[in-house]
């Protein structure tokens, strides 16, 4: 009998397929266009002259909550929302440049201002504002962020999408193969299902990412330190901010709520969760001090 796979190897391969955008897709599609092509068509046609390879368009929170469209979706589905406005950034990159825009929402409005220490399971998906001094844990590594398999009878090839510290997600089996046996049998199935897929590593998406220790913090308008935080949380950020953030250095982030298994456990089998937060955006600190040295904060390593 042949077993069902994952929803998101059915997705992937319905992309594969060529199967139409749903209708609330579309919408989210035309809406990020015309979003772009109102705010900032000058910019998108400036930065597509750099020679970075990744870097951030920076897009105003509040702009985004006068469309009607991607107020909801980003406000419900914030990743979703996101990569479908980084696959219309895409397509207007110019063909043949190697670098890569990604939207970064910035100036968040202050129902989304949130502290560290108030953070619970409850809040998981929300986007959410913090100030917080920031220590980056381990160093920069890379994560495979879509993973590329290859059938070694039809030699067909499908992409199916990864999540951070998961185990990895891989077909079951080919359908391109199926079909090809189908169509030589007058529509019987295989009697057994075709399993000689590969993984192409070579070919794989790759992400750069950083893990960091975050505390909440609030100070004055003078510069005094006010409170603190408590607990320590881990974020997590990727490409253009990997490597630039520095021990001690105060900034207000953007991120979306997730959770991670508790570290050094297994994943599969301890069902305990912590919280992680999905870095999306990164900006000046709001305060009149920019790290911990200048308010002799002395922070564990």
């Amino acid at each position: 009998m042949i077993e069902s796979l994952r929803p998101s190897q059915l997705s992937s391969m319905a992309k594969e397929e060529g199967i139409e955008p749903d209708e609330r897709m579309r919408k989210v599609l035309t809406a990020w266009r015309l979003f772009f092509t109102n705010n900032h068509a000058d910019e998108i046609e400036r930065l597509n002259g750099l020679e970075e390879r990744v870097f951030g368009l920076e897009v105003e929170h509040s702009l985004i909550c006068l469309n009607d469209t991607l107020r909801t979706e980003f406000h419900t589905r914030p990743e979703w929302t996101l990569d479908i406005g980084n696959m219309v950034l895409k397509e207007q990159v110019m063909e043949g440049n190697d670098s890569r825009l990604v939207i970064r929402v910035v100036n968040f409005s202050k129902n989304h201002h949130f502290s560290l220490d108030e953070l619970r399971m409850r809040h998981r998906s929300a986007m959410l504002t913090f100030d917080v001094i920031i220590s980056p844990l381990g160093g920069p590594l890379g994560w495979i962020k879509r993973a590329v398999y290859e059938c070694n009878e039809c030699g067909h090839r499908s992409e199916i999408k990864q999540r951070l510290a998961r185990e990895r997600e891989a077909p079951k089996m080919c359908f391109s193969c199926i079909d090809i046996f189908a169509a030589k049998n007058k529509g019987e199935l295989p009697p057994y299902p075709p399993r000689d897929i590969k993984l192409m590593v070579e070919d794989c998406y790759y992400e750069d990412i950083e893990y960091l220790n975050l505390r909440q913090i609030s100070i004055d308008d003078t510069g005094n330190l006010i409170h603190l935080g408590d607990e320590k949380y881990i974020g997590v950020i990727n490409d253009e901010y990997v490597g630039e953030l520095v021990t001690g250095s105060i900034h207000r982030i953007n991120a979306e709520i997730a959770v991670d298994h508790l570290p050094n456990r297994d994943f599969i089998k301890d069902t305990r969760r912590i919280i992680l937060l999905n870095i999306h955006s990164i900006e000046e600190s709001p305060f009149n001090v920019s790290n911990a040295s200048e308010m002799s904060i002395e922070l564990e390593e």
